[in-house]
């Protein structure tokens, strides 16, 4: 299975019970995915609107065994303090199509098809919107999408600007480039696979991938 690390994931995001519940804790975040400082991108909700700087899209070239990892997501706040984000896992289908349509879950494990949101008013416990799907378009540089209930409500909107971020093995920026490069960091900390963000997009990967979103 091209995709045969994510397999444990989309098992785990099958046995998701459907309905929207609290969400008792945020660990599993990384710090990229933590709520951004307002700006550009914008999620209206009944609730209230909040804003982060963009949308962001990660693509996590793994080489051994050769996987990408490729996520979608927008973390934004508002301006008394609360809180909404998503995570959309993807594949390479989406970086043609630039659309894909993602089954909410309650879990953070992630396989393509598969997206978490969660949103927090000020002072309020977190909410998980975990029955449902996200829908995502990008235009150019610009993302657009919703969150639609199974009964067919629309919940949130959100549209902004797409950040693309791409990481890859130290050993693929070699040379000069990888003196230049950010530390290795771990993808998880039981894991010993890491990768180097390539902000300089010296590997055809990463320049792929930039290129695509143009």
């Amino acid at each position: 299975m091209r995709h045969g690390a994510l397999v444990v994931a989309l098992l785990l995001g099958a046995c998701a019970k459907p309905k929207e519940e609290r969400v008792t804790s945020r660990e599993g975040l990384t710090a990229a995915e933590l709520p951004q400082p307002r700006g550009a991108a914008t999620v209206r909700m009944d609730q209230g609107t909040y804003s982060a700087p963009s949308v962001r899209f990660s693509a996590d070239f793994l080489g051994d065994p050769p996987v990408t990892l490729m996520l979608v997501a927008l973390s934004a706040r508002s301006e008394d303090g609360g809180t909404w984000q998503f995570r959309m896992a993807v594949d390479e289908t989406f970086v043609k199509s630039k659309h894909a349509t993602a089954r909410l879950i309650p879990r953070t494990a992630l396989g393509p098809g598969l997206a978490v949101v969660d949103y927090q008013q000020a002072q309020g416990p977190s909410m998980a919107m975990d029955e449902g799907t996200l829908e995502l378009t990008v235009t150019g540089k610009q993302a657009k999408g919703e969150v639609r209930m199974k009964d067919g409500r629309v919940r949130a909107t959100f549209e902004g600007p797409l950040t693309v971020e791409c990481t890859v093995p130290p050993a693929w920026l070699g040379g000069a480039n990888a003196q230049a490069a950010p530390a290795p960091v771990p993808t998880s900390p039981e894991g010993g696979t890491v990768r180097v963000l390539d902000e300089a997009q010296a590997t055809p990967q990463c320049r792929s991938v930039a290129a695509a979103f143009r």
